[in-house]
């Protein structure tokens, strides 16, 4: 029984690779976005310039919620069953075939290094890579230093393709690794031109990346202008009717781009001169993060902290011994949270993840507060 099961399996294998074979050889391109930070806005930016040059483009994205482009330009969430596996891109790559694309622009989904090779080498094959940036991040199996992150990211960088990043650190490793495997590297680094639809230097990579694929710059900017929206619940900013401002950062993840992000809004009118609330929502499979906000409440100084999610009250006592100044509370649920406490004077800072409470809270925000727009 244990033969004719373990033969049934890699026939099922062997009909897999050949249908995603198949289903690759239809496509003209594929870019495979990976990064700490960023990567679903320059996914996002990349199919928005390749459709201002005329290009039929599919694009898939895992940021705040799993999401798929068609080639019509219709958004749609991509239904999951249980946990995330790589399976999907499988999936997607059928989709796009289908679709009859010629561009298939997809956002790693994997994090675990074997698992982004398997993404990369055995199933979606791209010939364009991007690595946005090298940050502090899952930490439990990427790697505890940024030289192991880089190295588990390299992963999913091409053979015989291009190559592109943002990250000046990181770029002499990753020029090695593409020797290796006959891929052409560049750095790609903003301006201070681009326009203010995102971050420069997501902008930068996404113009880098549609020029070499035949879209100059005035068109795919165009594109981009007419075809782009942001990640569902990516950074967004919100005016509460006591006049307190509000920041939803759950989107940003590592917690040097979360503190990189609040200082750079700090020298902002909207949000300089305010008391800071940092409102932490923890997942239950993201312990490592635990001591990481600890961290950064002790970066940050706030003067309150409101935690919610899993772990809350191990989490509050971590951060009181880092922290012992602050007022320190943990809720049950986003519904709990008390925003008519703010007023004018304070800024509440939303960070963590958008599992869970995370969506609630983001929900009563959009439902509570005036999004506002940098």
């Amino acid at each position: 029984m244990l033969g004719i099961l373990s033969a049934l399996y890699l026939a099922l294998l062997v009909k897999e690779a050949r249908k995603a074979k198949q289903n690759r050889a239809a496509l003209c391109h594929v870019i495979h976005v990976n990064g700490t930070r960023g990567k679903s806005s320059v996914t996002r930016l990349i199919d928005s310039g390749l459709r201002g040059g005329g290009l039929r483009c599919f694009c898939k994205t895992t940021g705040t919620l799993p999401r798929i482009i068609d080639c019509s330009g219709t958004e749609r969430d991509l239904p999951r069953r249980g946990r995330p596996n790589i399976r999907e891109q499988l999936k997607v790559l059928e989709m796009a075939a289908k679709d009859k694309a010629q561009v298939l622009v997809v956002e790693c989904m994997a994090v675990k290094p074997q698992l982004q090779w398997i993404s990369q080498h055995r199933i979606l094959q791209a010939d364009c890579g991007v690595i946005t940036n090298v940050r502090s991040d899952h930490l439990d199996v990427m790697g505890k230093t940024l030289e192991e992150i880089a190295l588990s990211m390299s992963s999913t960088i091409p053979k015989k393709g291009l190559f592109f990043t943002a990250d000046q650190r990181f770029f002499p490793f990753f020029t090695r690794q593409c020797k290796q495997l006959d891929t052409v590297p560049a750095l790609v680094l903003p301006t201070g031109q681009e326009p203010e639809l995102d971050f420069g230097e997501n902008i930068a990579l996404a113009l880098a990346v549609c020029k070499s694929l035949g879209v100059d710059e005035s068109s795919a900017l165009a594109g981009m202008r007419q075809h782009y929206k942001r990640d569902p619940y990516a950074l967004s900013f919100y005016e509460l009717d006591s006049g307190a401002v509000a920041i939803g950062g759950f989107s940003i993840n590592d917690p040097d781009s979360t503190a990189s992000v609040y200082e750079k809004l700090t020298k902002r009118d909207e949000f300089a001169g305010h008391r800071l609330t940092l409102l932490i929502n923890n997942r239950p499979d993201r312990s490592f993060r635990t001591r990481q906000h600890a961290q950064l409440a002790a970066k940050l100084q706030p003067d309150r902290v409101w935690v919610v999610g899993a772990g809350r009250r191990t989490m509050g006592r971590r951060i009181a011994r880092a922290l012992p100044s602050a007022q320190i509370e943990a809720f049950g649920s986003a519904r709990s949270i008390p925003l008519d406490r703010l007023g004018k004077e304070d800024c509440l800072y939303c960070i963590g993840n958008l599992a869970r409470e995370g969506l609630a809270v983001m929900q009563r925000l959009e439902k509570e507060g005036k999004r506002l727009v940098l």
